[in-house]
């Protein structure tokens, strides 16, 4: 049976920094996860807005 792991950070960004490049800064490979904006997908590739943010790993397999 699988487990969770849940981690909370708080990060501040430039304005105009997208969410792919703030991903690769962290280290985490921006085709493998899903970023969520209050409540809701955002392309990978928009700029970073305000507001609570929730990257979620994206797990595949059969």
């Amino acid at each position: 049976m699988g487990g969770f792991e849940f981690r909370e950070k708080e990060i501040e960004a430039d304005p105009g920094v997208r969410y792919s490049e703030l991903l690769s800064s962290l280290g985490i490979n921006p085709e493998t996860v899903v970023v969520i904006r209050n409540d809701e997908p955002v392309p990978i590739d928009s700029e970073i807005e305000s507001g609570e943010v929730k990257v979620l790993r994206v797990i595949s397999g059969g």
